[in-house]
């Protein structure tokens, strides 16, 4: 039982101990989540009183606030049941704020509490909105629609643009439940809908807007007129303040068509002289220049005159005429004060025609919406708009000098509150038709570009044979290293076979010859040793000698086999090298000044054994204390010789083979191989000195040649 006891209050310790995982319970506290751009998402359980709902594509809104007035965005599945306006309802979710800052309240759980009734929507003038006051809120308020279009970054959306005095609000909702609404256009309307303080989506910061629920919500005050024409025309009266033109109505004016530009841009000459900009409303189509028409719109100004826009308009063939003459065009020095060397913008060019010549420096793209070229003329670059007349531009060439016949623009900003003086960011020229634009020359077919591109290839192409040289030298090198191993990999197996071969020769001439004789000295001695035992005993001393022959012999070989005296460079350490085997104490001078490029391996390795072969048997047969070795070049031969102290011989009665001595004997079997010869000259007692004469290689050749 107390085990019991300790586990339950030790789980109740930890219940308590462990960290409470956060949860919204109010609008407030998820208000204030938002205000950070942190991305991270906890879960809510809110209860609220629903101010409005609506379905929007492919999922549900329900605007909620609590007690402290709080309102809010709710997001459900329209898999879930519609609460209705005035429900107090329990929603639980979570708030979200993503990777790209967006907020999200997602429903995941509705339950509706209790019923209620429906708020009343708030009356109130388009003038008197305020983005935090009315944001949420269900309002009812009316104005003039002045256009209507589709929404450029939604097609589901229609637009309507609803004014009251100077102010306009935009009001959106989905096509497919109110339909295009065009009708509405000029008429007055009541609107009753959820005032947001900007737009959601992709654009972050917007006006406000209106967004009705069903169609039920535009209630028509008063249609629009049969004659949308027939409205006040514009005034005539002077300084009017912007503020007092934004609240006029809608005017109309009827004048001639000067110039079309910008796919929405026309201007009019009024029949009292007055240049009038029009910007049409969406889909509206473009007069043609020289066309008499009424226009209607609404009046803005930008500083320097009143225009219209969101303008429609029709022909007004009918129109009385006055009789005008043919205008001419200025320069451009027209559109320009110049006092004390100071330049500025002559604001009453406007509307004139003007004569430009110039060199193009700029052509549109293909695909470009608006058709604008730059001509530079003198110190003075103006901007040509051709949109109205693209065939215009199809003959022209950057650099071609062209004359230019068009009417000029001021180009303005609209007039601004806060900015009391006119904006003009400078000219440009509307030209008419393509009799506008005239070529005067053509540029020469060698331009700057023209070199600049001649210049890059020929760069170009220096780099291809640059990098193609590199390449093919990486390529001759590559193949001359392959070469090169394939060549002593050659001369390497060529050496292993000539060694070989070198090796096979020696063994059958010496080792296999002289144990051929001891084989035929033992057979003589074992017949005879019981007739004749002294000729036996000799016998069986001459095969001993012969052995101990073989013996060292073999030895020498083994020694060649191992030693590197063959890679030496200087050959009178390579001879040093070779005599260290005899293992003897008697003094050995060398001086052998033969370099050891100039002799082949085949070469070398013979003057290497006949130099052991003389200076052993110095030691071992004549009893020397002292050897000299010489060696030199002289006349095309090598000439080295193996000097001794010893007790000399007789060479025309000295031991050979037939006793069991084959030194001599190999030493001319060497010779004679290369050519070479041997030169003994010694007596009892007086030493001896072996001379050897081996021609070189190129000799050789050289003797060969001349024979």
């Amino acid at each position: 039982m107390k085990l019991v006891s300790l586990i339950a209050l030790l789980f109740a310790f930890a219940t308590a101990a462990a960290p409470a995982v956060e949860v919204f319970h109010s609008i407030e506290e998820i208000s204030a989540f938002f205000d950070s751009d942190t991305p991270r998402k906890v879960p809510f359980d809110v209860t609220g009183k629903v101010l409005s709902t609506s379905r929007l594509p492919g999922t549900g809104e329900i605007v909620l606030t609590d007690d402290a007035g709080v309102r809010m965005q709710f997001y459900w599945s329209l898999d879930h049941s519609q609460p209705e306006a005035g429900d107090t309802i329990r929603v639980r979710g979570a708030a979200r704020m993503s990777n790209d800052h967006e907020p999200y309240t997602l429903v995941d759980d509705l339950s509706v509490l209790k019923h209620g009734n429906r708020p009343e929507p708030v009356s109130v003038r388009l003038s008197e909105m305020n983005a935090r006051t009315h944001n949420l809120l269900t309002i009812r308020t009316e104005g003039v629609v002045i256009d209507a279009f589709p929404d450029e970054i939604d097609l589901r959306y229609m637009i309507l643009l609803l004014k009251d005095g100077n102010v306009v609000m935009p009001v959106a909702f989905a096509r497919d439940v109110f339909g295009d609404r065009k009708d509405l256009i000029d008429a007055r309307i009541r609107v009753t809908g959820i005032y947001r303080r900007t737009v959601g989506g992709v654009r972050k910061f917007a006006w406000p807007n209106i967004a009705p629920r069903t169609p039920d919500d535009i209630e028509v005050l008063s249609p629009p007129p049969k004659d949308p024409f027939s409205v006040p025309p514009i005034e005539k009266r002077l300084y009017l303040t912007a503020d007092e033109i934004a609240q006029m109505s809608k005017r109309s004016v009827v004048g001639e068509v000067l110039a079309t530009w910008s796919n929405d841009r026309a201007m009019l000459r009024s029949e009292d002289g007055r240049i009038v900009n029009l910007r049409l409303a969406h889909d509206e189509k473009l007069p043609a220049c020289g066309m008499t028409i009424v226009a209607a719109g609404q009046p803005e100004t930008d500083l320097f005159r009143i225009n219209l826009t969101t303008a429609r308009w029709k022909s007004a063939a009918d129109a009385p005429r006055a009789e005008k003459e043919e205008e001419k065009a200025v320069g451009t020095a027209a559109a320009f004060w110049n006092e004390n060397g100071c330049r500025s913008i002559n604001s009453q060019i406007h509307g004139a025609l003007i004569c430009a010549r110039g060199i193009v420096r700029t052509l549109p793209a293909a695909d470009d919406r608006d058709i604008r070229f730059v001509l530079e003329t003198g110190d003075l670059s103006i901007t040509v708009d051709a949109t109205s007349n693209r065939d215009a531009v199809n003959a022209l060439q950057i650099g071609c000098k062209v004359q230019v016949t068009g009417r000029c623009i001021l180009l303005t900003d609209a007039g601004r509150q806060d900015y009391s003086s006119a904006k003009v960011k400078g000219i440009a020229l509307v030209v008419r038709s393509p009799a506008d634009i005239v070529v005067l020359s053509r540029p020469s077919w060698w331009t700057l570009r023209r070199l600049t591109v001649v210049i890059s290839v020929l760069l170009a192409a220096l780099i291809g044979v640059y990098i193609w040289n590199r390449i093919l030298q990486n390529l001759v090198s590559r193949r001359g290293r392959e070469l090169y191993r394939e060549q002593v990999a050659h001369a390497i197996a060529e050496f292993k076979t000539e060694e070989r071969t070198r090796l096979a020769v020696e063994l059958h001439d010496s080792l296999s010859q002289t144990l051929s004789g001891v084989a035929c000295h033992m057979a003589v001695g074992a017949s005879t040793f019981d007739t004749d035992p002294a000729t036996a005993k000799q016998y069986l001393a001459t095969a001993h000698k012969m052995l101990n022959s073989c013996r060292t012999e073999l030895r020498q070989c083994l020694f060649d086999l191992r030693s590197e005296t063959l890679e030496e460079q200087d050959f009178t350490e390579a001879i040093r090298k070779t005599l260290d085997q005899l293992e003897s104490d008697v003094s050995v001078s060398i001086r052998f000044t033969i370099p050891r490029r100039r002799l082949k391996d085949t070469t070398a390795h013979a003057i290497l054994a006949i130099v052991r072969e003389l200076t052993g048997n110095a030691i071992r047969h004549g009893g020397a204390t002292e050897v000299k070795i010489a060696g030199c070049i002289e006349q095309g031969q090598i000439l080295f010789s193996v000097k001794d102290n010893g007790c000399g011989f007789d060479p025309a009665n000295c031991n050979g083979p037939l006793q069991g001595h084959f030194g001599i004997e190999g030493i001319r079997n060497r010779l004679e191989k290369l050519n070479g010869t041997l030169t003994i000259d010694s007596a009892p007692g007086a030493g001896t000195k072996a001379t050897v004469a081996i021609p070189l290689p190129s000799a050789t050749k050289q003797e060969v040649r001349k024979t």
